[in-house]
């Protein structure tokens, strides 16, 4: 396993599809009048929508890399559809087909209701509650059996360490760019050394189908309540503590720890990587410079002074 976020193809082509061909590839599972939007906040994928209720799915090709799989989010839609319903897209078609722009990889889904968290107001109890909801939600996708080769594994305990190794190796490489958001007097190095002898190295392992990013853009509110979670193009079953940890504030993190700790009373090693797995959070979010860097920068102090 490499780092997470290697783009192997970083100068290919990254054309909008016409309307038409967009259109070809809707009509392939569904009636399909006309393209009424596209959507490309999500950075990895662009999003066309189709007669405002149904979404074609592609992978932008410059920013293709081997962690996501728009195979595996189809299988995993189409596995999860009952264990997750209603909060699902719903999977309505898959493939691959050979257009003027090249070979097209897509799916094609329901359009989930509400709008990104990331992009709701919540506050008070709203904000606690869509925590709580999201808690139950990730402990039943945690509790699902999945057993496919199309979804990668975490074999070990020694696996989540390489894992998060290069998780700090990523975080590391913003830090630069805000040498005096730094707060503890600790290097990058030092930091990943001494999180990183926390974790457990023998003892049961017992890992889960993880979303790997249930954060803000893919967690969805309506009417001040969670109503779905998308896109599983990067899941693979891993440690599950590490679902609990990509929210930009910490106290929704600690929030949501909390009420899923209340669903699965979890053991002291499940703590252990959700405590580095927070400090790897708080990193990162001072690197960003977010309007959260102040609140993480408190609480990586925190976290240190328990290491």
């Amino acid at each position: 396993m490499g780092r997470a976020d290697v783009y192997p193809q970083p100068q290919a082509p990254d054309p909008v599809l016409p309307s038409a061909a967009v259109l070809e590839l809707a009509r392939r599972h569904v009636s399909a009048n006309g393209v009424t939007g596209v959507d490309e906040s999500g950075g990895e994928a662009r999003v066309y929508v189709v007669d405002h209720d149904v979404l074609i799915k592609t992978q932008r090709p410059h920013r293709v890399r081997p962690r996501t799989s728009l195979a595996k989010e189809a299988y995993l839609l189409d596995a999860l559809a009952g264990t997750l319903h209603p909060y699902l897209p719903t999977l309505l078609g898959y493939g691959r087909i050979d257009t003027d722009h090249g070979e097209v990889e897509y799916l094609c889904l329901s359009r989930v209701p509400g709008a990104p968290a990331g992009r709701t107001p919540l506050a008070g109890r709203a904000r606690s509650t869509l925590m709580a909801e999201l808690a139950v939600l990730l402990r039943r996708l945690h509790s699902t059996r999945i057993d496919d080769d199309r979804v990668p594994r975490d074999p070990d305990w020694a696996a989540l360490r390489r894992r998060l190794a290069f998780d700090f190796e990523d975080a590391a490489d913003a830090m630069p760019r805000r040498p005096s958001a730094w707060p503890v007097p600790l290097t990058m190095r030092e930091l990943r050394r001494r999180a990183l002898a926390t974790l457990p190295s023998t003892g049961p392992w017992q890992p889960a189908l993880i979303h790997a990013n249930p954060g803000p853009p893919h967690v969805f509110v309506e009417d001040q309540r969670l109503s779905a979670l998308i896109d599983f193009g990067d899941s693979y079953v891993g440690h599950p503590a590490l679902d609990l940890h990509r929210w930009p504030d910490p106290a929704d993190r600690v929030r949501l720890h909390d009420r899923y700790r209340d669903e699965w009373p979890a053991g002291d090693s499940f703590d252990r990587v959700w405590s580095v797995a927070m400090i790897l959070a708080d990193v990162k979010e001072i690197g960003r410079d977010s309007a959260r860097a102040r609140t993480a920068a408190a609480d990586l102090v925190r976290r240190v002074d328990q290491l």
